[in-house]
């Protein structure tokens, strides 16, 4: 660790929003009082030591967590960074945090949201030697350290999605839905294996419907998503209608 670097946590980046636990009942209550995620930083990342002498001054991570209705911290993705060490320092800290439910109306509910790391290398004085040799190498590493997003969208990847397995929703009539039709959305990403990470329910008519997706999306898996030929999250919204049986 470099003792005298530091960083700056700013939460959140894209704001807090209701996770898959959030049900319907919950996003058709009336707005009420809403209590942020607390977080307790018993781990602080600090500035990572190789970067300390590479003449930088700061750096960039960003992960996105879903923290369930009982405090737990139910996944975390990476979803950019100015440079790998950053994100490693972030991840390092991160699972051994404790975090205090985000509240609804006084009821605990699971929330999804983007946390950005800023790093300060505060150290004392550096000598940068003045020849011109150096100082190319300086501008180089400097154009090196520019943010990389890894999260995409279905038309920024290199191919179409490509799913291999997907499992159909359960039919209302076999879920005890009070709705006979209705259509749930669902925000989901998709990491490099393949796999749906962190569902957001964005709107649903009913409850039971809700389930019924998150259940099935979890048995999906899609080829790797690509872009540039490099492994990539992709950030997907999709629509699901339920129709009644005959």
């Amino acid at each position: 660790m470099h003792p005298t670097g530091r960083l700056a946590l700013i939460l959140p980046l894209l704001g807090l929003a209701a996770a898959a636990s959030a049900t319907a009942e919950q996003k058709a209550a009336p707005p009420g009082p809403f209590e942020p995620l607390g977080i307790v930083k018993t781990v602080q990342p600090n500035y990572p030591d190789r970067l300390a002498d590479r003449y930088l001054d700061r750096g960039e991570a960003r992960i996105m967590i879903m923290v369930d209705e009982e405090g737990r911290l139910a996944d975390w993705i990476v979803t950019g960074y100015t440079h790998a060490l950053f994100a490693k320092e972030a991840l390092d800290a991160l699972p051994k945090w404790k975090f205090e439910p985000a509240r609804f109306h006084g009821r605990p509910i699971g929330v999804r949201t983007e946390l950005r790391f800023i790093f300060r290398n505060s150290g004392g004085v550096r000598i940068v030697p003045g020849d011109l040799e150096m100082r190319l190498r300086v501008r180089d590493i400097r154009r090196q350290e520019v943010f990389w997003q890894r999260v995409c969208k279905a038309e920024e990847l290199d191919q179409p999605l490509d799913a291999i397995v997907e499992v159909s929703p359960m039919p209302p009539d076999q879920l005890g839905a009070i709705a006979r039709e209705g259509k749930v959305v669902v925000e989901y990403f998709i990491d490099p294996d393949g796999r749906v990470r962190m569902p957001l329910v964005l709107s649903s008519d009913d409850e039971a419907f809700s389930k019924s997706v998150l259940l099935a999306i979890t048995e999906w898996r899609y080829a790797t998503p690509t872009r540039d030929g490099q492994p990539v999250l992709a950030r997907v919204a999709r629509e699901f209608k339920f129709e009644a049986v005959n």
